[in-house]
């Protein structure tokens, strides 16, 4: 739980510090201008599903395996234009972190962050952004919530464990006194037997003698 709380704060801290940048990027149509986002700790697959979903509600979305980069054309955002839009997008997986660079193509040109729509672009992003760090902290609770899982399965075993050592105390115990009564019974045993063996050498002491004295007057 440490580590999904230091997650969250970093989340946090990094939200009120995220930031969607414009740069000339590489697309299959050459250099264009690019919105910039980086999504730290996440995976590229979901990242990559997330931009999917995110545009699917706009219209339909392709993967360009070639070019490696994903298109949306006559991609109707209303928010952005208020006509169909070339949408291109590319997710890229660095370290520690996954970056997403989105291409709007209005037809005369790439949009840029001067141009109408770019904050309706920026909002977008910062959408996409927010959903990934759902996703990212959503599997760091799951994660949170399997080690939980075990650390209570270790617990389990422990106190099972526990428990069958104070059986096997119970058990010894009855042991000790089961063999403290022999230990009595058997010194009596000794006692009993010691007298026996006495009494057997005096018979056959006298009945030594008694040899030893035969054919004597």
């Amino acid at each position: 739980m440490k580590n999904l709380l230091l997650l969250l704060l970093f989340s946090f801290s990094v939200g009120i510090n995220a930031q969607v940048s414009v740069k000339k990027m590489s697309l299959s149509l050459g250099e264009q201008n690019a919105f910039v986002m980086d999504h730290m700790d996440a995976e590229k697959r979901t990242v990559e599903k997330i931009m999917e979903e995110a545009f699917k509600e706009y219209g339909k979305v392709r993967y360009n395996r070639k070019a490696k980069e994903y298109n949306c054309m006559e991609c109707n955002i209303s928010q952005i234009s208020t006509s169909p839009l070339s949408v291109y997008f590319k997710v890229v997986e660095g370290k520690g972190q996954v970056t997403t660079y989105t291409f709007f193509d209005d037809g005369t040109k790439f949009i840029s962050d001067e141009d109408k729509g770019a904050d309706a672009i920026e909002k977008f992003n910062m959408n996409v952004y927010y959903d990934v760090q759902r996703s990212v902290i959503s599997e760091a609770l799951k994660d949170e919530e399997k080690q939980l899982k075990s650390f209570n399965k270790d617990l389990k075993k422990l106190v099972k464990k526990n428990e069958d050592l104070h059986e096997d105390i119970e058990k010894y115990k009855e042991k000790i006194a089961k063999a403290e009564k022999e230990i009595e019974k058997n010194l009596g045993e000794q006692s009993d037997k010691k007298m026996e063996i006495s009494k057997q050498e005096d018979k056959i002491k006298k009945t030594t003698e008694k040899l030893n004295n035969v054919g004597r007057s």
